[in-house]
């Protein structure tokens, strides 16, 4: 794929004659948490995948393997709108992988949710975010202030909040839609997961919502340009109006 090899992008040799290899470790016992832990992370330190019991499902790791392409893409700041944009990439390439893998849960019903069929159960819906709190507009309802000083207690500025926004542009782009009076015709996954991959090449660690929608606009015009995935003009026009949907500035 135009990503490259995954493994040499996160993989780690430790060493144990595998070689350079995809890790993670499984019914995981955190301190301080319910053993098995009752979630999952990807860790940096360890370059590797933790999960608890339960949540290995296609979207989760999807989720949690893209936080790692992620540090190794663009270190996306985990706090505000960076965050909330790391947060959100994770959630679209996890849930680009339910969809493309006829998995027997990938039901009309399910799509577009993340963690069905996990031990924890549907935790957000990309389509309609507002159903678990999150805002699908910009600044709109939900929509979690910004901090000067972000810590766990206040989400990192609302990481697993504010990433709503992004989930419903991915899912604008993908399947069409309208919001905030503005209607956009779909472009289907292939299309959009390529622009959302060369979006991840030009955005920066400290990027914002506003540069997130500069480099999706620049990443499907360059998409165009290179041929990528049958990628047209009036493509980009539908990327522009799912931007404008979100009411992005």
């Amino acid at each position: 794929t135009r990503a490259g090899d995954l493994t040499t992008l996160v993989g780690a040799n430790y060493n144990d004659g595998q070689g350079k290899a995809i890790r993670g470790s499984v019914r995981q016992c955190i301190s301080g948490d319910a053993c098995p832990y009752t979630n999952a992370f990807w860790s940096d330190e360890l370059s590797a995948m933790v999960y608890g019991e339960g949540v290995t499902t296609d979207d989760i790791t999807g989720h949690e393997l893209t936080h790692g392409v992620t540090a190794k893409t663009n270190g996306l700041v985990y706090q505000n709108e960076a965050g909330a944009i790391n947060e959100s990439m994770s959630d679209i390439f996890g849930e680009f992988v339910a969809l493309g893998n006829g998995s027997a849960d990938d039901t009309a019903a399910n799509r577009w949710k993340m963690g069905e069929g996990s031990s924890l159960g549907a935790i957000r819906d990309m389509k309609t975010p507002k159903t678990y709190q999150q805002p699908d507009t910009y600044k709109g309802s939900y929509w979690v202030a910004t901090t000067s000083s972000p810590t766990d207690s206040n989400d990192y500025g609302g990481v697993h909040t504010n990433s709503g926004v992004g989930n419903k542009l991915a899912q604008l782009m993908v399947d069409g839609g309208t919001l905030n009076s503005t209607t956009v015709t779909g472009i289907g996954v292939a299309k959009s997961a390529q622009i959302y991959w060369t979006a991840q090449t030009l955005i920066t660690s400290n990027a914002t919502y506003s540069t997130l929608a500069t480099a999706l606009k620049q990443a499907c015009t360059a998409n165009v340009t290179n041929g990528i995935a049958g990628t047209t003009t009036a493509n980009c026009t539908q990327v522009a109006n799912a931007i404008k949907a979100v009411k992005i500035p």
